[in-house]
């Protein structure tokens, strides 16, 4: 009966961990999503940024004015 008694706390005692754990995680993942929600909403794009900037940009990135591509290079 005793080993009955001491089965029944060690399982009553996981359970009550296992509870503790599990809203622990709960608790960090909305927390951690609440500022990330914040993060976005306080995020605001550059102003008169233009698709023409953008691909000038992009084409700098990628090929300076230096540099020159041979039609018979790529092929």
């Amino acid at each position: 009966m005793e080993k009955m008694i001491d089965m029944d706390k060690k399982i009553l005692s996981i359970f009550f961990l296992l509870i503790i754990v599990i809203s622990a995680t709960v608790l960090f993942v909305t927390l951690n999503q609440s500022s990330s929600q914040e993060d976005q909403q306080n995020y605001s794009p550059a102003e008169g940024l233009s698709d023409e900037d953008i691909s000038n940009e992009i084409d700098d990135e990628f090929l300076s004015e230096d540099d020159e591509i041979d039609i018979g290079e790529m092929v």
